[in-house]
């Protein structure tokens, strides 16, 4: 069962056991966002980490076929047929913020989809001033325990308070 371990008003952390949390916290997620796009939300993490399950799991509670989510490392971009629709994006390969921004990315930024940015801390000078950042912490790559660390929410009220009320905080 996930759980809320720190509630600020500019970020939490919520501690992942396994990978049944991690499917819970992107549905979590995904209904909170839901009704916030535009919405760009930029993902942190080492290398299996976690980021792209968490891409899928937040699709699939939108709507999406499991499936159809994979690590868009060579496509770069890769629209999900979700309402709305998810536009998830590997920034790993991409070299400068000249080449991200040649994406067309500046344009997704303003449409009423949802934008997921794996590796998006490589850009963050690029990235809109009310991203989403997801950090996922592991000590062991081993293991599936995570920590899920949110910031920038003070700038998404409902979700903090719906994060807070789903994982039993008082705000």
């Amino acid at each position: 069962m996930i759980q809320l371990v720190s509630l600020t008003p500019q970020e939490c952390s919520i501690a992942l056991d396994n990978l049944e949390d991690c499917r819970a916290l992107g549905h979590l997620l995904a209904q909170a966002i839901r009704n916030t796009a535009p919405c760009t939300v930029g993902l942190v993490g080492t290398l299996g980490a976690g980021k792209t399950q968490l891409v899928k799991f937040i699709a699939q509670a939108l709507g999406a076929n499991p499936e159809d989510v994979m690590s868009p490392t060579f496509v770069l971009i890769h629209p999900l047929g979700t309402n709305p629709e998810i536009h998830h994006i590997d920034a790993y390969r991409i070299r400068d913020s000249d080449e991200f921004l040649e994406l067309g990315i500046e344009e997704l930024f303003e449409q009423p989809v949802l934008t997921i940015i794996e590796w998006a801390d490589r850009f963050a000078e690029c990235m809109p001033r009310n991203t989403l950042w997801i950090e996922l912490l592991t000590q062991d790559p081993l293991s599936e325990q995570r920590t899920a660390r949110i910031t920038n929410l003070n700038r998404f009220p409902l979700l903090k308070i719906h994060l807070a009320q789903s994982l039993g905080w008082e705000t």
